[in-house]
């Protein structure tokens, strides 16, 4: 049976908690974590990773296909953020996302056939498939320790709104999840054959919401910085609680890192820079703001 709950933090924010008495010996849960807002120059974005890990001592395992939902606000996001390019879903292997690992021998992706798909206009589901065979990765990639499964980053359609992103569960939306499923010819690049020596369906996730919360306190901090003059012609000035700063960062328009300021944040002397556009990344303990400068 499958409960939720629902908490008002200044904004209506959604708590979902799956419960179920019955399933295999690993009992999945699945949260956010790093959530934050982030903005590109010109768009401002939600971010979060979405972490997986056993729970109730029941192990680990290899992770085979799956598929997860998510409800959010049409009000900070807009409708049908896949067709209007607003929704993108990643997991980079170098920044340790389960469905970005390769197999032992070779940088081959275990997993592909990535799906994102609209199912309403607040919803948003993301699958994906085994490509290779479990024989092909020795380890267990499903512990107890809470790993980062995908990346989602989304764009706002209005920045001034709370961002409500959560787990969408109960019904259909449960029990979606396989461990990996095997082959029979062996080989470091075999691939998967689910028919043959299938995975077994995992029937006691549980989803909790609460990692993707922003708090109000933060989410105004990072919106509410600004830089001055601009274009400039080698001093920027920093609007904002500096005192949040943790460091600056500025890059080039190619991705180039050029500084990285960690006190004195009231005045940045940029005039040993060639004249560019760059960009200057504020970071804070809540999340980062990028802004596009123009130095002359």
């Amino acid at each position: 049976m499958k409960h939720k709950y629902f908490l008002k933090l200044s904004l209506i924010f959604a708590l979902t908690i799956g419960i179920s008495l019955n399933g295999f010996s690993q009992d999945i849960h699945f949260t956010f974590a790093n959530a934050q807002n982030t903005n590109d120059g010109a768009d401002d974005y939600f971010e979060v990773d979405v972490m997986i890990q056993t729970i109730n001592s029941t192990g680990t395992f290899k992770l085979g296909s799956g598929q997860l939902y998510f409800n959010y606000s049409n009000a900070a996001f807009g409708t049908n953020v896949l067709a209007n390019s607003n929704v993108e879903f990643t997991q980079p292997n170098a920044e340790g996302y389960i469905c970005g690992q390769y197999i032992d021998v070779a940088p081959a992706g275990i997993y592909g056939s990535f799906t994102v798909n609209d199912n309403t206009t607040s919803r948003v589901s993301w699958s994906y498939s085994q490509a290779f065979s479990s024989n092909t990765f020795a380890a267990d990639n499903v512990t107890s320790v809470p790993t980062k499964l995908c990346h989602i980053k989304i764009k706002y359609a209005d920045v001034n709104e709370a961002p409500i992103f959560m787990f969408e569960d109960g019904g259909t939306f449960d029990d979606q999840f396989e461990t990996a499923c095997g082959g029979t010819g062996g080989g470091a690049f075999e691939t998967s054959d689910c028919g043959a020596v299938p995975g077994t369906q995992l029937v006691n996730d549980t989803f909790d919401s609460n990692g993707a919360l922003l708090s109000v306190k933060g989410f105004n901090l990072v919106s509410n910085y600004k830089i001055f003059p601009n274009p400039t012609n080698g001093i920027i000035n920093i609007e904002g609680d500096l005192t949040k700063l943790t460091s600056v960062e500025i890059y080039s328009i190619l991705g180039q890192q050029l500084m990285t300021v960690k006190s004195d944040f009231d005045q940045l002397d940029i005039t040993e820079l060639q004249s560019s556009i760059l960009f200057i990344k504020l970071n804070t303990e809540f999340g980062s703001k990028v802004i596009k400068v123009v130095k002359n």
